[in-house]
């Protein structure tokens, strides 16, 4: 229910309004250890419990190998901030999924896990319709009067490439929900969703009155609605359907199924080979797929394919993908992703050889956890552990459980710094979400919408939706990256662990010595307490001055702000973004020249394939008349960054003005080559009069 922010795109232009800060890497260290806060739980009630014991599947064993990679990635990353922040997200969101399925043992707390996904299903509803009938329309006038002062603000010229895009959004009525994407919005609705028919269907299963099953039609209804009408992402145009065809399948063949489990998983496998070579043969013959968002998939995974050439073994590092492929990418591909919009294909690229087959292993092996049940455990028959004459009331444990999430919520991402309207217009916001995440739980975990007690019934097909969900969603993420948004991805971590653990076999607690439990109790209590202290808080304490450096250059003060930066570099010295920022802020304040020479400096070596590090000291080097350095960095940016246009154009002009005219002309060459190759509708394209102009310094230049 937050988005955060790794790193802002640039300073703010001195003079100009304050705005909202997003939550930045520091809430989401702080999100991740409190995620793993259950994995301790379960490892103290192992030590204190004789009767518990904790259930272990392969899949758990690749899982560790495959976080243990990740984030040793680190160490060869190029961005090592950008490498950190991202693997403590996937680490932490493995470590959810294992205590999740350590904790889900029976039907009343499968349950439990589908009431959230629905509650959370109408939160996200909740803010994509406010966002759409309220929010937009004040922006949409907004932009329409005063364009020019926003753009001012986000020190964007009004015919920049950014502003249209910008343009193109506000007016297009785009709607994200908490994501940075629409299509990420589209596939955790289409997710959470299809759990929610789960729990229609097993309430019809079970004949349970027409009140019970009401309310949650009505929020799949308003899902719909705003999956066709307002998102407008075109594989989740699909997947509703798929998924209803699933659900159908299985209630038509379930017993079927169930006797041929496993010639039905090698089935979905042989099928999906057989798909994803169908793909990659098509791409290899036109080298286009059959809709232009899926070419420019296409021309992510070409780029992707020869950066995994370049570094086969261990690759680039956990989020490097982007820089990489910068040198990598089709001449004809426009755009510069940070993610390659496949889940597999990100594993095989940034982990290299190892990483992607320990991907590999691990869907192969948790789907086959997740559908091969044994014979004596058909989810339709399966008793429950939590069955019995107990009673859970509902209402305590849904009121506690939704004012926690949302008070959490509303500590982390609202910046109270503004003051004023907007911080009681957000708490608003999160009044309105409290509201639906308690009817959410209240209307899908109890027996009826006037129930008070949790629901502890069999429910295998709750269970069969999240898994046809979880299908449906990792469907998604060979196309897009919403499973590395940390929202969705905790999310899939959280329904996977509830998954797992409803098919993973009740294990007597071992007699004597929990010597091996113990040991990992410490040491994993151990990690928990020294990240908050070398993870969390240099983190924060530099984001918190970084903060101020923004505000510091707003009201006109850079060179306080330059300071500020610097220290924040200090104490994370893995974030080139901070020394970069000080170096602009240093120039803004016409400090000595030295100064920020020392700075970019320390950008360039903390991530030395950034192009606009090298870029930026480039255009220093100029200033101080250092030509033969200020050429290296421009060849070496264009390097990184071959197909950048607007560098190349920058650079030819800078040599036509100091009287290098051959390499200015071969310059200019390269980019009207460049140019013919996007295509014609590309925003990036030059416009004609400045290909004639382009054209006419050709002609005035010698030849080489």
């Amino acid at each position: 229910m937050l988005q955060e922010v790794l790193r802002p795109e640039a300073l703010p232009v001195p003079g100009t309004r304050p705005e909202p800060a997003f939550p930045g890497p520091a809430t989401g260290l702080v999100l991740d250890l409190l995620c793993c806060l259950p994995a301790l739980l379960v490892l103290a009630r192992r030590l204190i419990d004789n009767t518990f014991a904790l259930r272990l599947a392969p899949s758990h064993l690749i899982m560790l190998l495959l976080g243990g990679w990740t984030a040793a990635s680190v160490l060869w990353a190029s961005d090592k901030f950008a490498a950190a922040i991202q693997s403590s997200h996937w680490c932490c969101a493995l470590v959810l999924l294992w205590s999740t399925s350590q904790l889900v043992h029976g039907w009343l707390r499968m349950r439990v896990v589908a009431a959230v996904a629905f509650g959370l299903l109408l939160v996200l509803l909740v803010q994509g319709y406010y966002y759409r009938f309220v929010d937009l329309p004040d922006l949409q006038k907004e932009w329409r009067a005063h364009k020019e002062d926003l753009l001012k603000d986000r020190g964007l010229a009004p015919d920049s490439r950014e502003a249209t895009q910008m343009g193109k959004n506000i007016e297009s009525g785009e709607v994200t929900g908490f994501s940075v994407s629409r299509n990420t919005y589209a596939a955790v609705l289409v997710l959470l969703m299809t759990i929610s028919a789960g729990i229609v269907l097993q309430r019809i299963a079970s004949a349970d009155s027409p009140t019970a099953v009401v309310p949650i039609l009505i929020g799949l209804t308003f899902g719909l609605v705003m999956l066709y009408l307002f998102v407008q992402s075109k594989t989740a145009f699909v997947t509703p359907l798929i998924a209803a065809m699933l659900l159908w399948l299985i209630w038509a063949r379930r017993d079927s199924l169930v006797r041929h489990a496993r010639r039905a998983y090698w089935g979905g496998v042989v099928l999906f080979l057989v798909a994803a070579a169908a793909v990659v043969g098509h791409g290899l013959r036109h080298g286009t797929l059959l809709h232009i968002s899926l070419t420019f998939r296409w021309q992510y995974w070409v780029g992707a394919a020869r950066v995994f050439a370049r570094h086969p073994l261990i690759g680039i590092g956990w989020g490097n993908f982007g820089p990489f492929y910068l040198a990598a990418r089709l001449p004809q591909a426009a755009e510069e992703p940070t993610d390659p919009h496949n889940f597999l294909v990100r594993a095989f690229v940034e982990l290299g050889f190892v990483g992607g087959a320990l991907m590999i292993a691990w869907m192969l092996r948790l789907w086959w956890e997740w559908c091969v049940t044994p014979p004596d455990s058909d989810p339709g028959s399966q008793a429950s552990p939590d069955t019995g004459t107990a009673r859970y009331r509902a209402l305590p444990f849904f009121l506690l459980l939704s004012a926690s999430a949302v008070a959490l919520n509303g500590i982390l991402s609202i910046d109270y710094s503004i003051g004023g309207a907007w911080v009681v217009l957000e708490l608003f916001k999160r009044a309105m979400f409290l509201i639906a995440l308690i009817a959410g739980l209240a209307m899908a975990g109890t027996r009826s919408w006037s129930g008070r007690d949790l629901d502890e019934r069999p429910a295998p097909w709750v269970l069969y939706a999240m898994l046809v969900a979880l299908g449906l969603f990792l469907l998604h993420n060979l196309i897009d990256f919403s499973m590395f948004e940390p929202g969705p991805m905790f999310l899939f971590a959280l329904l996977s662990g509830g998954a797992l653990g409803l098919k993973l076999r009740e294990r007597e607690a071992p007699a004597g010595s929990r010597i091996t439990t113990l040991v990992a109790f410490g040491i994993a209590g151990i990690a928990w307490l020294l990240t908050w202290g070398a993870g969390v808080a240099p983190v924060a304490s530099a984001e918190s001055l970084a903060q101020q450096a923004d505000a510091d250059v707003r009201a006109g003060n850079a060179e306080r702000a330059s300071r500020e930066l610097l220290e924040a570099f200090r104490r994370v010295p893995i974030n080139a973004d901070y020394a970069y920022r000080a170096e602009q802020a240093a120039l803004l304040a016409r400090s000595n020249p030295l100064s920020a020479r020392q700075l970019i400096d320390a950008a360039v070596a903390a991530d030395p394939i950034t192009p606009r590090y090298r870029r930026a000291r480039a255009e220093l080097e100029l200033a101080t008349g250092e030509l033969a350095a200020a050429w290296a960095d421009y060849d070496y940016a264009l390097q990184l960054n071959p197909n950048d246009m607007g560098l190349r154009l920058e650079y030819a002009n800078l040599l036509r003005e100091h009287g290098l005219g051959a390499e200015a002309r071969r310059q200019y060459e390269l980019a009207l080559r460049q140019n013919d190759r996007l295509a014609p509708d590309e925003i990036k394209r030059l416009s004609p009069s400045q290909v004639e102009q382009i054209k006419r310094w050709i002609e005035s230049l010698p030849v080489r």
